[in-house]
């Protein structure tokens, strides 16, 4: 559920709106503030979805308050609520990022559809803002394992998402957020620090572009390889070693191997498919499928106990992982080397 401030001076609009929103159902929690001041105390403290306000209130007026929601840069969205109709309040409003204008007196019938916009508006925010950290994860990720070609492989796959929808400063904006946020995991690791304000300093919000951010990222990973006299983190042959050693448990899974290099399902699948041309389930059945003909093909051997030995729960799943693999069932598979 969401949550909502309400700004106004007048106690007993304060208070219409509080019921009214109320009514409205979307809201678990709903505050109301008297002036702009004590409203952005609030919000600066526990950033709410949307905020409605007043335009003329007394220590902050409305549009003091908008210009610092904008200046936070929070993904609140905000409403003014105003009984002056003058368009140049309107044209102010909006210069701070303000979605919707309505007019005093207000009912259900205008406040509850503008409600319903900046719900979906600041949902679909909120879904953009986790894409983007999950972006920058995978990056700091490929960085951090000097590995360019994925780095720049991101770099491009998100150009060209994104090149299409976003104006040129909603672009400059995102290249320097990533630029500070990547910094910022990277130098979190401890190990090599990268000087994050002088990089900021040195280049006007126009230069960062995408090719700009590509080249920067190179130099980092350069910086890096230097830093650890050129020596990559060996990640294939550290996973290649911890499977082979766990293969036959039941537990041996893809995210149980990349928590314990220390990265994410996702890097180390798309690692480990690139380094291997094998998935890790492919490889992992592949080795599996190995060491279970290497026994099938020992007579004193039951089928029963070489299903627990190569890391199946139960025959009947190992016998269609095996009949897939060679075509056969295990019982055929014996039979065709001569043992009964």
């Amino acid at each position: 559920m969401a949550r909502i401030v309400i700004v106004d001076d007048e106690p007993i609009i304060g208070i219409g709106l509080k019921t009214l929103i109320g009514e409205y159902g979307r809201f678990s929690e709903i505050q109301t503030f008297s002036d702009g001041m004590s409203a952005l105390a609030n919000i600066m403290a526990h950033p709410p979805d949307v905020v409605l306000t007043d335009i003329r209130m007394p220590r902050m007026d409305g549009l003091e308050l908008c210009r610092n929601i904008q200046q936070l840069k929070l993904f609140t969205k905000v409403a003014v609520l105003s009984g002056y109709g003058d368009f140049a309040y309107a044209q102010k409003c909006m210069s701070y990022g303000v979605q919707e204008y309505l007019l005093k007196p207000v009912t259900e019938i205008e406040l509850f559809p503008v409600l319903d916009k900046l719900l979906a508006v600041q949902e679909a925010v909120l879904v953009s803002f986790s894409h983007f950290e999950q972006w920058v994860d995978r990056l700091e990720e490929a960085v951090w394992m000097m590995d360019k070609a994925r780095a720049d492989e991101l770099i491009e796959e998100e150009k060209r998402q994104l090149c299409l929808v976003e104006t040129d400063i909603q672009q400059y904006q995102r290249i320097y957020d990533a630029v500070r946020l990547l910094l910022k995991k990277l130098n979190a690791r401890g190990a090599y620090r990268f000087e994050t304000n002088s990089l900021i300093e040195e280049n006007t919000l126009h230069a960062m572009t995408y090719e700009w951010f590509q080249a920067e990222v190179g130099t980092w990973i350069q910086r890096l390889s230097e830093y650890r006299n050129h020596e990559r983190i060996n990640v294939l042959g550290a996973a290649l070693q911890y499977i082979d050693e766990h293969l036959f448990e039941e537990e041996l899974s893809l995210d149980r191997v990349a928590e314990k290099l220390g990265v994410t399902p996702t890097y180390f699948s798309h690692y480990f498919k690139k380094n291997t041309n094998e998935t890790f389930v492919q490889y992992r059945m592949r080795k599996r499928i190995d060491k279970a003909k290497q026994l099938l093909a020992v007579p004193h051997y039951k089928v029963i106990d070489i299903v627990a030995e190569v890391g199946y729960e139960s025959y009947p799943h190992f016998s269609r992982v095996f009949k897939k693999a060679t075509g056969h069932s295990p019982t055929e598979y014996r039979g065709l080397l001569g043992i009964k």
